[in-house]
């Protein structure tokens, strides 16, 4: 009988000690299963905002290829405008102002030398025809004037200006050139980046879920027993 007695003391220990053991077991599972669900909330959180963020950086980097295509369009078509057209009429309207100052410098010319032969052989009051005969010969001079000054001008245009204006978009061309290609060229690495670290994320967050759902179904186990 007292070893029976004893028996029965020792089991009874035994069953106290086991509760409080369990218990704690079953409090540390509730709160890893609170804190994945609560990883797991997150998780989503931050999987959304990736995805945000790259479609963001996605369209600002199309948006610069759009900017890129349109920048090269229009100095193609101010070096086309230029040679085709703004060239011809700059030259044009050169070519006619040195002829303007050619054709009033000969008619000054005509003119004094008129003058000169009519006052030569007729008799006129001095002062009369040295005012005349002066004013003539400035005339004579502010004509030559002009027209060197058309002629440099012309010389100048096309010695200088033209084919400076030329070069300048002509590397405003090969500029926009380049730009295109690296806007290309970044919009297919931001592609890839995006693609890779979207993947990344989104494995993350599977991985996670799938550390939610085993703890999940581990607790539904442990109720059902």
């Amino acid at each position: 009988l007292g070893a029976l007695t004893r028996a029965s003391a020792c089991a009874s220990t035994k069953s106290g000690a086991d509760g409080p053991a369990k218990g704690d077991e079953a409090e540390e599972e509730e709160d890893e299963a609170a804190e994945l669900a609560q990883k797991l909330e997150i998780g989503k959180l931050e999987l959304d905002l990736a995805r945000l963020e790259a479609e963001q950086e996605l369209h600002n980097t199309e948006l610069a290829l759009e900017f890129a295509r349109a920048g090269l369009v229009k100095a193609k078509s101010d070096q086309e405008a230029f040679l085709a057209a703004e060239r011809a009429l700059e030259v044009d309207g050169t070519v006619l102002q040195l002829d303007a100052s050619k054709g009033r410098a000969d008619d000054a010319a005509a003119e004094l030398t008129e003058l000169e032969a009519m006052y030569a052989e007729e008799e006129f009051a001095t002062k009369t025809k040295e005012l005349v005969i002066t004013r003539s010969r400035r005339d004579l001079e502010l004509s030559r004037r002009s027209l060197e000054l058309a002629r440099r001008r012309k010389a100048a245009q096309d010695t200088y200006e033209h084919p400076a204006k030329e070069r300048d978009l002509a590397q405003a061309v090969k500029s926009a050139e380049k730009e295109l290609l690296e806007a290309e060229q970044s919009l297919a690495k931001k592609r890839l980046a995006t693609k890779i670290a979207l993947a990344k994320a989104e494995q993350e967050f599977a991985e996670l879920e799938k550390k939610a759902e085993k703890a999940k179904a581990k607790k539904a186990k442990k109720v059902q027993a």
